[in-house]
């Protein structure tokens, strides 16, 4: 899903007003302009499983993640990639740093800061990933957080890939797109000096999914089936559960795992659709395979950022 939240959208005498609402909904921020008359800002997000893309542009202005809103937000860390112009980030724990095009900073999401967009405009690129997608590279990841490093040729790889995919989401399947998210992760890891283990295998991800291309195509066949297994699965691809989870493993996932994450990007699609408007929630995550509802609930959130009544919300302002 790619949503468009440009200022010029919205009529001039409560244009601060309606965007300042929208953006704290959706990026948990609070956004203030220096001046309000002459305020400007577009942001372009785009949704995948496990990933965030993101684009501004911003007039001169401040955003603020209060604590509120870092409570509200997930163990996730977000890359900003300055394009042009200038701004500062500061974060609790963390020194005031000077933001500009050939730099690339590391916001842990749930602690509270403020950025300042000093005009001209400010243009940057931003990129989410959980946490726990970087654990093989955490003493990295460690060194970085709330701080800068020059945007090496590694970082320049992650950065053109993912803008990229920001470019061409709308035009990618579920599969291509959870596959080019998967790929984003694995050159986060390479910029941030995972050991040599980990990047090879990052680097081979895409080999080992080849081989699971059957048995995931057997999966979307039978997708909301609620007694869809990994034995089953396996029976009538002519290999054991073991071998079945096994070739998940080794993508660093599980059958089940790769299963709730196929039936929450359906979910997404049905929430998203503006037709499905009058089914509930509850009736909507029975249909895609869920029998819990309160399971349905954490599952989403933790893959999507947001919660399913939010992506609800942000269909119906398309």
């Amino acid at each position: 899903m790619l949503l468009s939240i440009r200022s010029q959208d919205y009529a001039p005498s409560q244009r601060v007003e309606e965007f300042q609402s929208v953006i704290a909904t959706i990026t948990k921020v609070d956004f203030s302009p220096d001046d309000k008359s002459s305020f400007d800002s577009e942001t372009s997000i785009g949704v995948l499983p496990n990933l965030i893309l993101g684009y501004g542009l911003h007039s001169a202005s401040t955003a603020v993640r209060t604590e509120r809103h870092a409570a509200d937000t997930d163990d996730n860390v977000m890359f900003h990639i300055p394009l042009s112009g200038s701004c500062s980030i500061e974060q609790r724990g963390g020194e005031r740093a000077e933001l500009r095009s050939g730099l690339v900073y590391a916001d842990p999401g749930e602690v509270p800061g403020v950025i300042q967009f000093h005009g001209e405009p400010s243009e940057g690129f931003y990129v989410s990933v959980p946490r726990a997608q970087l654990t093989s590279a955490t003493s990295g990841l460690n060194d970085m957080l709330r701080g800068t490093a020059a945007l090496t040729p590694q970082w320049r790889l992650f950065f053109n890939y993912a803008r990229s995919l920001h470019r061409e989401i709308a035009e990618l399947g579920p599969d291509e797109a959870a596959q080019c998210a998967n790929h984003v992760q694995d050159l986060a890891l390479i910029a941030l000096g995972a050991s040599r283990e980990a990047a090879e295998i990052a680097a081979g991800r895409g080999v080992r999914a080849a081989r699971l291309k059957a048995i995931k195509r057997d999966i979307e066949a039978n997708l909301t089936a609620h007694d869809l297994s990994s034995e089953q699965i396996s029976k009538r691809h002519g290999i054991s559960a073991r071998y079945l989870r096994s070739l998940f493993e080794a993508e660093g996932t599980s059958f089940g795992d790769f299963v709730a994450e196929r039936r929450l990007a359906l979910a997404y699609r049905l929430l998203s659709d503006p037709r499905n408007g009058g089914a509930s929630i509850s009736s909507i995550a029975m249909q895609v395979g869920f029998g819990d509802l309160s399971w349905f609930n954490i599952r989403f959130r933790r893959v999507y950022s947001m919660a399913p009544k939010d992506v609800r919300a942000l269909a119906r302002l398309r």
